[in-house]
C-alpha cells in the first residue's frame, strides 16, 4: 500500500482527533471541532509543556533542570499527509501531531521529528513492521473477565469473537491501515495484529492509529482492552515486535544468499550495531516496570542481547524469508519491545543503532542457535550474550550513562524521557507484580 494520505477532505470533518504520544508512551489528543479544522491544520493546537513530554504514567509532571514544566507551550501540528478516517460516516478523523516550539521550529523534545530526523540521516531506506499483542476483556474495569479462553491461534475464540474481529479488520481498512494478518494468540483473552510493513514514520503512525481502533471497535462491542505488557500477572505477555529491514539502491539488504549469516555485509553491521547497544537503550523499547515482568527467559520476549535466525529466545531474530520470497521479506524481528514505549522512539533507536553499526563497521556476533538460558556461563560470555537487566532500575542507569543515546536524541529528548520513566521506577518499584498491573491495566 503506497504511502499516500487518505482521502479525507477536510470539508467533511465533523472533528478531528489530533494526537502524540508522550516519553511514557500514553497517547494525549486534543479533539477540533469542525469549524476549526482548517486553521488547526496550518497553526495546530496548544499544548503544555508537560502534557507534550513530561507526564508520567500516573500523570504526575516531573521536570527536568532544562525544561519547567510550569512555563512555556508548544503547538501540536497535526500532519495532513496522515489524516484518516475514524468514521467517515461520522465524520470524525485523525491525524499525528508533531511538536513545535512557538518559533516555529520542531521542538528538540518531539519525538516523531526524531525519528524522522534520525531515519533521514541513512544512506538507507528502511521499512518498519509492527506487530500488536493486546488482551480482550469482558465485564467492567473492576471486574475484568478475560475475552476468550483459548486454545492458543485457535479456531474457537475467533468464531466466538468474529463479528468483533471483522469489523475490526473493516474499521482499520477505512482508515488505510494495512493489515498482514489477525489472530487469537496464545493467552487466555490475547490478540495479535500484524501491520505491513511501511516507512519508518508512516509506520508508527500506523501503530498508534491502530490501537485507536482496537480500543474504539472493542467498546463498541462491549469489550475493554489492554495493551499494557502484562496486563495479567502469571499470564503471557504482551510484545509489541518491530519488524526492520533497509535496501539499497533498490536492494533488501537482509537478503544474501551467498553469504553465511544471510545478510548482506552492511546487514550484518547492521545487527551488530543493534546488538551491542540494545542493553543501553532498553528502556527506549518499553521502559515500563512491567516489561520487566515479560523480560525473562522461555517467555518468547527476547531476555538476552544477542541474535539468531529464527531464535525466539534471542532479542533480535533473523527472518530470512520463504523460499523464492527472501528477497521481499528478509528482516529481523526486534522481539523485547513492548506496548509501553513511545514506538516513535523504539524505532529511531534502532535504526540509529543499525546505522551506527555501518558507520563504526560492528562487525556481527556469533550466532546463536539454542535458547541462551539454557547455554552455561562459559558459553554465553564466548558469544558475547548479555542477560537484560531485571528492572527498570538498573536499565536507567544503563541508559542514562549512554553517550550514544543522549547524542542521538539530543540532550533534551534524552533527559525527558529519562525522568518520566523515573517516575515510572520510583511509584512501582516497591510494589508486586499484582499491585502494578492493576494500576497500569487501562493506562495503555
Amino acid at each position: 500500500m503506497p504511502d499516500a494520505p487518505q482521502n479525507v477532505d477536510i470539508r467533511d470533518i465533523r472533528a478531528l482527533m489530533i494526537s502524540h504520544i508522550d516519553n511514557a508512551g500514553i497517547s494525549r489528543l486534543k479533539v477540533i471541532p469542525q469549524d476549526r479544522v482548517p486553521s488547526a491544520l496550518t497553526k495546530g493546537s496548544t499544548i503544555s509543556l508537560s502534557v507534550g513530554m513530561l507526564l508520567a504514567v500516573d500523570d504526575f509532571a516531573t521536570s527536568t533542570t532544562a525544561i519547567d514544566p510550569t512555563i512555556g507551550d508548544l503547538r501540536g501540528i497535526p500532519d495532513s499527509s496522515a489524516l484518516a478516517w475514524i468514521d467517515e460516516e461520522l465524520g470524525l478523523a485523525w491525524a499525528p501531531s508533531d511538536l513545535f516550539a512557538l518559533d516555529g521550529m520542531p521542538h528538540p523534545t518531539c519525538q516523531r521529528s526524531a525519528l524522522n530526523r534520525i531515519a533521514n540521516d541513512s544512506d538507507y531506506e528502511f521499512l518498519v513492521g509492527m506487530e500488536l499483542e493486546f488482551t480482550l476483556f469482558r465485564g467492567t474495569k473492576d471486574a475484568p473477565e478475560l475475552a476468550h479462553s483459548g486454545p492458543g491461534y485457535g479456531t474457537l475464540p475467533f468464531l466466538e469473537l468474529e463479528a468483533w474481529h471483522l469489523e475490526l479488520l473493516d474499521a482499520l481498512r477505512v482508515a488505510g491501515v494495512p493489515v498482514e494478518q489477525l489472530h487469537p494468540e496464545y493467552e487466555s483473552g490475547q490478540i495479535e495484529l500484524s501491520l505491513a510493513p511501511r516507512a519508518p514514520v508512516r509506520a508508527v503512525d500506523d501503530y498508534v492509529l491502530a490501537r485507536m481502533i482496537v480500543t474504539r471497535v472493542a467498546l463498541r462491542h462491549g469489550f475493554l482492552v489492554s495493551f499494557a505488557p502484562v496486563a495479567v500477572l502469571g499470564g503471557v505477555s504482551n510484545g509489541c515486535h518491530i519488524h526492520l529491514s533497509a535496501s539499497a539502491s533498490g536492494s533488501n539488504i537482509f537478503f544474501d544468499p551467498e553469504r553465511e549469516s544471510g545478510m548482506a555485509e552492511d546487514a550484518e553491521h547492521m545487527v551488530g550495531g543493534i546488538v551491542s547497544n540494545l542493553v543501553d537503550g532498553l528502556v527506549l523499547l518499553g521502559g515500563s516496570t512491567l516489561s520487566f515482568e515479560r523480560l525473562k527467559p522461555h517467555h518468547w520476549a527476547g531476555a538476552y542481547a544477542c541474535w539468531g535466525p529464527s531464535n525466539r529466545e534471542a532479542a533480535v531474530r533473523y527472518m530470512g524469508g520463504f523460499a523464492g520470497y527472501g528477497a521481499e521479506q528478509s528482516n529481523i524481528e526486534v522481539k523485547c519491545a513492548d506496548p509501553a514505549a513511545n514506538h516513535y522512539l523504539a524505532v529511531a533507536a534502532l535504526i540509529g543503532a543499525a546505522t551506527e553499526g555501518v558507520r563504526r563497521r560492528t562487525p556481527l556476533p556469533p550466532a546463536v542457535r539454542a535458547d541462551p538460558a539454557e547455554l552455561s556461563d562459559a558459553e554465553r560470555t564466548r558469544l558475547g550474550v548479555e542477560r537484560f537487566p531485571t528492572d527498570l532500575g538498573n536499565a536507567l542507569e544503563r541508559y542514562s550513562a549512554s553517550t550514544f543515546f543522549r547524542d542521538l536524541l539530543g540532550p533534551e529528548l534524552f533527559d525527558s524521557y529519562r525522568v518520566v520513566r523515573a517516575r515510572d521506577w520510583e511509584v512501582h518499584r516497591d510494589l508486586d507484580g499484582d499491585d502494578v498491573a492493576a494500576r497500569v491495566r487501562w493506562r495503555y
